[in-house]
C-alpha cells in the first residue's frame, strides 16, 4: 500500500482471498525485551488507530463488500506475551467501532518471521543473490578461549598439518592453524544464524553430512582429496551452491570453510603421511 499520497491508512497491504490486512515493522536491534515490546506496542496502537479513523479511505479500498478478518502486525520477532495481550485490547476497540470493512470474527494479531519460514525459504531459492550475512570477525582472544576448552581437537589439527610438506616450519603451521580455527568459529556463528531459516539449515547440514560420508570412505584408501586442502574447500563450496540454491556465494564459501575445519579436527578429512626419501 503506497504511503506517499496522504499515508497508508494504517496498512502496508491486504489479501483479498484471506481478508487480512498487514502492517510491517522492525525496530532497531539489539534492544531489551521491554524496549522491543514498547516499540511494537506503539506501532500497533498508532496504526490500528489509523485503521479505525480512515473509514472513508479504507471503505473505498475494500469495495464492494470486502470485510477484513485480521489486522496483522508483521515483525521479525517478538518475545513478550504483553504484545499479544495488547493485540486483544486493540481487537475490542476495532470491533466496538463497527467499521463497514470489518468482519464479526475480526482479530488484531502479531506474527513473526518464523511463522512464514517455508514461504520465505521458497522465495529465497528463486532470488539470484540468495542469503547473505554480514560476516563478523573472530578475535584471537575468542580463538584462545575456544582452544582452552578444546585442546584435543586442536592437537588433532596440528598433527594433521604437520604432515603437509608445504608447511616446513612451525611459524607457517601456526598461521594456518589460526586461519582454520577462524574458519570454524565464524562458520559456527553463521550456522547458528541459519537456524532462523530451518529448511535452508537442514539442506546445508544434509549436504555436509553426505560429503562427510564420502570423505570417511576415501580416507580408508588413503585418498582424502590427496591432501589438497584448497581443492576440498573449492569442491564443497560448489556442492553447497548446487544443493542449497538459497545461499549467496559468500555464505557458501564460509560454510565450506567451516566444514573443512570441522572435518580436519574430527578426522573425516586427513592427509597422507609424508615419506622421507
Amino acid at each position: 500500500m503506497p504511503s506517499k499520497d496522504r499515508g497508508d491508512a494504517g496498512i502496508e497491504g491486504f489479501s483479498i482471498t484471506r481478508r487480512e490486512a498487514f502492517q510491517c515493522y522492525g525496530c532497531e536491534e539489539p534492544i531489551s525485551t521491554q524496549e522491543r515490546y514498547d516499540k511494537q506496542r506503539d506501532k500497533m496502537t498508532g496504526d490500528v488507530k489509523k485503521f479505525i479513523e480512515n473509514t472513508e479511505a479504507l471503505s473505498r479500498l475494500f469495495q464492494p463488500s470486502l470485510k477484513m478478518k485480521r489486522w496483522v502486525l508483521f515483525v521479525p520477532w517478538f518475545d513478550s506475551k504483553e504484545i499479544v495481550a495488547h493485540a486483544a485490547k486493540k481487537t475490542r476497540e476495532v470491533i466496538a467501532a463497527k467499521l463497514p470493512y470489518v468482519d464479526s470474527d475480526f482479530r488484531v494479531m502479531v506474527v513473526q518471521e518464523s511463522s512464514f519460514s517455508v514461504a520465505r525459504d521458497q522465495l529465497l531459492s528463486t532470488t539470484p543473490e540468495g542469503l547473505k550475512f554480514q560476516q563478523t570477525s573472530v578475535s584471537e582472544e575468542e580463538i584462545g578461549a575456544w582452544c582452552s576448552s578444546n585442546d584435543g581437537f586442536v592437537g588433532v589439527l596440528k598433527d594433521k598439518l604437520s604432515r603437509l610438506p608445504t608447511l616446513q616450519n612451525d611459524a607457517k603451521r601456526d598461521t594456518l592453524v589460526l586461519s582454520i580455527l577462524k574458519w570454524y568459529l565464524a562458520g559456527q556463528e553463521l550456522l547458528e544464524r541459519l537456524r532462523d531459516y530451518p529448511e535452508v539449515y537442514e539442506k546445508v547440514m544434509a549436504t555436509k553430512s553426505h560429503r562427510e560420508e564420502f570423505l570417511a570412505l576415501s580416507c580408508l584408501d588413503g585418498e582424502a582429496s590427496n591432501g589438497n586442502l584448497s581443492e576440498t574447500l573449492k569442491s564443497f563450496k560448489n556442492e553447497l551452491q548446487r544443493e542449497v540454491a538459497e545461499l549467496h556465494s559468500f555464505s557458501a564459501q564460509h560454510l565450506a570453510a567451516e566444514a573443512v575445519a570441522d572435518w580436519l579436527m574430527r578426522c573425516p578429512l586427513t592427509f597422507p603421511e609424508t615419506v622421507d626419501e
